[in-house]
Parts: structure tokens; C-alpha cells; sequence
């Protein structure tokens, strides 16, 4: 059985219902991401979409040894962190909104919970934060990628984009 994950932006935590306006407007228009920061980006998605599919077969097989490493691999993440210069870092800190870096961290610390729970052996506890971190994907990509997966955009929004 394998499962096709949609990844494109720093997949992250719950969504809460009292989004700035400032989040509101990346909502509705993408995130900010600078050009040259973009490639790093995309690289780095690939390579938590390959892990994500990767945690599907290890876990459907029970081998906990390699869950564990895929996702110490992606609390860690894979490019960004070790490719970004300290001024990328910062200039990209400071383009994303506030909710997108919680999200962000919540979906690392799942990652971390989910190898902690595999080196345990814990298959109950491993769905459980697989799903956190799928539930991530997702909502990060209606809220922040919508253009890129046309999937999330809610219909009746797409409705009303046609009425002028």
C-alpha cells in the first residue's frame, strides 16, 4: 500500500482560529519566500515527502529501527537548517508568519515523538504522531499552498473567485 503525500512548504502543527490579519493575507496570497531561498525550499519538501512515504512502508513492516532514523531525520530536517546562512535564516524568519513557524515546529517535535515512540516499539503511539504529522501536510498546504495543491482550496471559495 503506498500512500501519495502532497509536501511543498514546511509541513506543520494545528491551526488556530484566531489568525492575524498578517496571516489572513499569507493565507489568501502564499507565503513570502525570497528567491534564492526558493530551490533550498523545494529541495528540502521532496525530501520530507520521500521520508513521509518511506515512514508509510517502515511502519506498515514494523521495522522500527529505520522509522526511528526517518524521523529523527526529519525532526532535523534534511537541507534547510544546514544550507541557509545565518542572514537567510533570519530574513526568512522574518518574511513567514508567526503561525507558519509554530506549525513548522509542531511537525519537527512530531517527527521527533514519532522516532522516540519507534525506538520503543510503540506502533499505537508511531500511527499516532504519523497521522500529527500527515494532519500537518495538510493543513499547512490549505492554508499556505493552495495555489500549488488546488485539492484544499474549499470550493465554495473557488465559487465565489468567479463572481464578480
Amino acid at each position: 500500500m503506498k500512500i501519495q503525500l502532497l509536501v511543498l512548504t514546511f509541513v506543520i502543527g494545528a491551526l488556530t482560529s484566531n489568525a492575524s490579519v498578517a496571516d489572513e493575507q499569507h493565507h489568501q496570497h502564499g507565503l513570502n519566500i525570497p528567491a534564492e531561498i526558493k530551490p533550498i525550499l523545494t529541495k528540502e519538501m521532496l525530501a520530507i515527502e520521500k521520508g513521509m512515504q518511506e515512514l508509510v512502508s517502515s511502519i506498515a513492516k514494523g521495522e522500527w529501527d529505520k522509522t526511528a532514523s526517518i524521523g529523527k531525520q526529519i525532526q532535523a530536517s534534511y537541507i534547510l537548517k544546514q544550507s541557509l546562512t545565518a542572514e537567510q535564516k533570519q530574513q526568512l524568519h522574518h518574511n513567514l508568519p508567526e503561525q507558519f513557524i509554530r506549525q513548522d515546529r509542531a511537525f519537527h517535535k512530531y517527527a521527533g515523538m514519532l522516532a522516540h515512540a519507534a525506538k520503543a516499539k510503540n506502533k499505537d503511539v508511531i500511527n499516532f504522531y504519523f497521522y500529527k504529522m500527515n494532519e500537518s501536510c495538510n493543513q499547512c498546504h490549505s492554508r499556505y499552498a493552495q495555489e500549488r495543491f488546488p485539492g484544499f482550496v474549499d470550493p465554495k471559495e473557488k465559487h465565489t473567485e468567479h463572481k464578480h
